[in-house]
């Protein structure tokens, strides 16, 4: 895998365990906040219920203190037969019309009737022990009341069904006062103080309920909304570091390629394309260090075009530079064990490198390097020597020189044998005594 794939592919993962945590976190926050919509429902059903306990409660108790009230006699409303023990149940005033004492419970409970068929808040006055069968517990009531005779709580809500639909169904302990003595004297089992029932508020969901969808559903579009800007955010950041990587990447990989042109440069002659003179003095010492430590032996060849002025005077500076390039073309078909080195070492001049070549080997490789150039038969026609181009082969090995010579001394001893294959009529290789003189 390259690197490019494998930031590419450490991206992708950064972006899918990004996308991963913002969809878990979304959908832990959305949970939370349905969750508490549904506790909001209950909560201000509850908060209706109990609105509604203390109306109740406030007019039982303002009915209780003026020992009730009187009302017409009518179908709706007629004597109270729990109230029959009471002398001044029925009254007539003084024009004949007939009244009807109604105490608290009485009227509560007619209130409540209405109440409940204009607002479909129902509410229901029982005990475990009621005068009224009318006002006889249910099961749920019963176990709630049983509750408040233990003192085990004052106050109930639960969410059940009535007649199919969902309602909260709430109720509080009421207890006993002087007021309910009056009509229930003859159930001794009541006494001021204690539990007497209670008062039951069944507030319809269904309203509550469908807000708490309505909400749900704002609550799920919102944030889903934000779950898909978070994503297309996290996709855009991916795509745009995908970009950002396979461009820095490019650039890297071009500043690669522009360092190898130039270090290929720097190392090579532009016109040739074989090495220069620089690197040509680095890999010398180099072989020169080689050869101080390991006794390892080297040589050297220093070529030049015979009279390459007057090519250039006669054919031009042009011809003059493809010369030049076929020569050294030539040379590196010559030279092509691993080591050997080829380069140009200043105008017409080339030098070659042959490591691990004595003096004798390196004077036959420089012989098949002059006939080489030779058999170009690049014509030359102001040459004194041949009507073609050709080379003279200055030769000096490692083992010629003395113990304190340096690696320049070499060059110095196959320049001067250069020199001599000149004035020795030229096209030819020529090599010196050993520099050892110690």
């Amino acid at each position: 895998m390259t690197a490019t794939a494998a930031k590419l592919r450490l991206l992708n993962r950064i972006s899918l365990a990004v996308l991963l945590f913002w969809s878990g976190t979304l959908s832990c926050l959305l949970w939370w906040a349905i969750a508490n919509e549904e506790d909001h429902a209950l909560h201000y059903a509850r908060l209706e219920a109990r609105a509604n306990f203390n109306k109740d409660m406030s007019l039982r108790n303002w009915i209780s203190k003026r020992g009730g009230i009187y009302v017409p006699v009518s179908k709706d409303t007629p004597p109270n037969p729990y109230l029959a023990h009471m002398s001044e149940r029925d009254i007539q005033t003084a024009s004949g019309k007939q009244l009807t004492l109604m105490n608290a419970t009485y009227m509560l409970r007619q209130t409540m009737n209405e109440f409940s068929a204009l607002y479909g808040i129902r509410g229901r006055i029982t005990s475990l022990t009621p005068l009224n069968p009318d006002n006889a517990p249910d099961g749920w009531e019963t176990a709630v009341l049983k509750q408040f005779a233990g003192g085990v709580q004052q106050e109930v809500s639960e969410v059940a069904e009535i007649g199919g639909k969902p309602y909260l169904r709430y109720m509080q302990v009421v207890y006993a006062e002087d007021s309910c003595l009056s009509c229930h004297f003859q159930q001794q089992v009541w006494k001021k103080g204690n539990v007497r029932g209670g008062i039951g508020i069944s507030v319809p969901l269904e309203p509550y309920l469908s807000l708490e969808r309505h909400t749900s559903r704002l609550l799920m579009c919102s944030y889903g909304l934000l779950w898909l800007l978070g994503a297309s955010g996290v996709l855009v950041v991916n795509r745009f570091a995908r970009r950002q990587t396979l461009r820095q990447d490019n650039t890297e990989a071009e500043l690669e390629r522009l360092n190898a042109v130039l270090s290929r440069q720097a190392r090579h002659d532009e016109l040739t394309q074989v090495y220069n003179r620089r690197a040509f003095n680095q890999r010398l010492c180099e072989e020169w260090q080689q050869w101080q430590r390991k006794s390892t032996v080297f040589s050297v060849l220093l070529a030049d075009i015979d009279f390459f002025k007057r090519y250039n005077d006669t054919y031009g500076h042009l011809m003059g530079d493809s010369c030049l390039r076929a020569v050294a073309e030539a040379l590196q078909k010559i030279a092509t064990r691993p080591g050997d080195l080829i380069a140009r070492f200043g105008g017409e001049e080339f030098v070659m490198l042959l490591p691990g070549t004595d003096l004798s080997p390196a004077m036959a490789v420089a012989e098949r390097a002059r006939q080489a150039v030779e058999q170009l038969a690049i014509p030359h026609s102001s040459s004194d020597c041949a009507k073609v181009v050709t080379l003279s082969i200055g030769a000096a090995a490692s083992v010629q020189a003395a113990a304190k010579c340096s690696c320049h001394d070499l060059i110095d001893l196959a320049d001067k044998a250069l020199y001599e294959a000149k004035n020795n009529g030229r096209n030819r290789i020529e090599s010196l005594p050993s520099l050892r003189h110690d």
